[in-house]
């Protein structure tokens, strides 16, 4: 096996080999988005084709070729977060481990190059004074508002990189918005039916067990309306009208020392 440097400056020039090194042969939108620049980036993707393993590979790959870097990994629970770092940690080994470890814990590895990977669950209070150069938010659709807001700062003073990732859930929250109607976003959609280890015969059996709405959000990246809603998202935007002035408007003056009232029917 080549020398220590002369890997991990291969890494560097083409971090899918990295993937391959690791047992885990790149699909081809893989290789691209491991290639990729681009700095915002959403990942809507299919059940099982691979997303978290790309990811953990990308969050390695940053730690080991940029001495000195943050990578931050949110979760919507502790559990999540973990498992990500172990998939990390799991790469990390089977490409021989080819730089030296400061410290190796549940939730941090830390190398001899100043750089570092955390696994943090998906709280608001638990995401604030990190810098990060790569922030990683996992199962983005069901990490709340205020947890992705709090988040995103940590790329202001390294200009750093985001990935979002997720399978399609319901039409509400940040990850939502921003995939429909966001700016400044690499967007990155793969089906089930892009995925080579699907076989027909096995979407067609989930299909039948799971219903079609289920199946629609967990294998064709369709979001879905949320199960307790009495009105779906797009019967309430087709009923709305310019020419009709909602009934109570956030815009209004509210006297000091109020609460502001909640409109009747929300804007979504």
């Amino acid at each position: 096996m080549p020398a220590t440097t002369d890997r991990l400056a291969e890494y560097r020039a083409n971090p899918a080999r990295m993937m391959a090194d690791a047992g885990l042969p790149p699909d081809p939108w893989q290789s691209d988005f491991l290639r990729s620049t681009d700095l915002m980036n959403l990942i809507l993707c299919a059940r099982q084709v691979g997303k978290s393993s790309v990811v953990s590979v990308l969050a390695l790959h940053t730690a080991l070729t940029k001495p000195n870097s943050t990578v931050v990994i949110v979760c919507p629970i502790e559990a999540q977060a973990n498992e990500m770092l172990r998939k990390v940690t799991s790469a990390f080994n089977a490409i021989g481990r080819p730089l030296g470890v400061r410290r190796e814990a549940v939730t941090t590895l830390e190398f001899v190059n100043g750089s570092r990977i955390l696994a943090l669950p998906g709280k608001e209070r638990s995401v604030h004074s990190y810098t990060a150069t790569l922030l990683i938010l996992d199962e983005a659709a069901r990490i709340p508002d205020e947890v992705y807001h709090s988040a995103s700062p940590q790329l202001s003073a390294s200009k750093g990189k985001l990935v979002a990732l997720s399978t399609a859930f319901s039409k509400s929250g940040w990850f939502f918005r921003e995939w429909s109607e966001g700016e400044g976003f690499r967007r990155w959609s793969i089906t089930a039916k892009e995925c080579p280890r699907h076989t027909p015969e096995f979407l067609a059996k989930e299909r039948k067990s799971m219903g079609e709405r289920w199946f629609a959000m967990a294998y064709l990246n369709l979001f879905g309306d949320d199960v307790a809603a009495v009105f779906s998202v797009d019967d309430i935007r087709a009923a709305r009208s310019a020419d009709v002035l909602p009934l109570f408007s956030t815009a209004a003056a509210t006297p000091k020392g109020a609460s502001s009232v909640t409109p009747l029917f929300p804007v979504v």
